[in-house]
């Protein structure tokens, strides 16, 4: 459903128009509907067992800090999240182009060894055959520092679960049979805005479909990738077992 088809049902639900739902502002009405959506995409990544409802994966370069001073991008090993990301999933950097590595996420507070700012403290701590990442302001910190001439292209690989764009004219992303559940949402807050308006019939009736659609949501958000399967990686010799 996109958003006019969205609109649509839930003026036929609360028996009203675009003029007399909610406040009559076109504007705040998908105003509302993005808040709603934003809502339910959180409820997705709650619900989910695995990651891959909302996975998004991305590349940049990993510039060498050769010349960079404060400020510029790669500085320091800092690089800006997208501006989409809910929380990071996975990082993979490669200093060669060839050669990819996982990096280990770490916390500013458990480097003991020595400082975050001083490029021979932090090579000296930090290897290129066991990369590890920070989070900080709403930027990661790759280490070790690329320090040798000529940027990597596409040297930094990471995967992360994203947020929603706000919707327009389009449709949300997430099951198609489910986005009626949007339609419930918008409806219960012209309820809000117009309580007089309905009866306690139809407040009944109303509750009773918007708790149907909360369940069949709910349900199908958990399931949906549900794993029966484990998988037990022996990292030792690269034997993996399943059980």
């Amino acid at each position: 459903m996109n958003v006019a088809s969205l609109l649509s049902k839930a003026y036929r639900i609360t028996n009203t128009n675009s003029t007399t739902f909610l406040d009559g502002n076109s504007t705040n009405v998908l105003a509302e509907l993005n808040t709603c959506y934003g809502h339910r995409t959180l409820d997705i990544k709650n619900l989910r067992v695995d990651f891959n409802s909302l996975i998004k994966e991305v590349y940049t370069d990993l510039l060498s800090t050769d010349g960079l001073v404060a400020g510029d991008l790669g500085f320091n090993g800092e690089y800006p999240f997208d501006t989409d990301t809910f929380n990071p999933v996975r990082f993979e950097v490669s200093y060669d182009g060839t050669t990819w590595r996982t990096c280990q996420v770490y916390d500013i507070a458990e480097n003991t060894s020595g400082s975050e700012h001083n490029e021979d403290s932090i090579q000296s701590i930090f290897s290129e055959s066991n990369p590890f990442v920070r989070f900080e302001r709403d930027s990661y910190f790759i280490r070790p520092l690329k320090t040798t001439a000529d940027d990597v292209t596409a040297g930094i690989h990471i995967w992360y679960e994203k947020r929603q764009s706000d919707l327009t004219t389009g449709s949300p992303d997430f099951e198609t049979n489910l986005h009626d559940i949007l339609v419930y949402d918008l409806a219960y807050l012209e309820r809000l805005m117009h309580p007089a308006k309905y009866s306690n019939e139809w407040r009944n009736d109303f509750d009773m479909e918007r708790a149907k659609m909360e369940k069949r949501f709910n349900e199908f958000m958990k399931n949906r990738f549900k794993r029966n399967m484990k998988m037990d990686i022996d990292y030792s010799d690269t034997n993996i077992s399943y059980k």
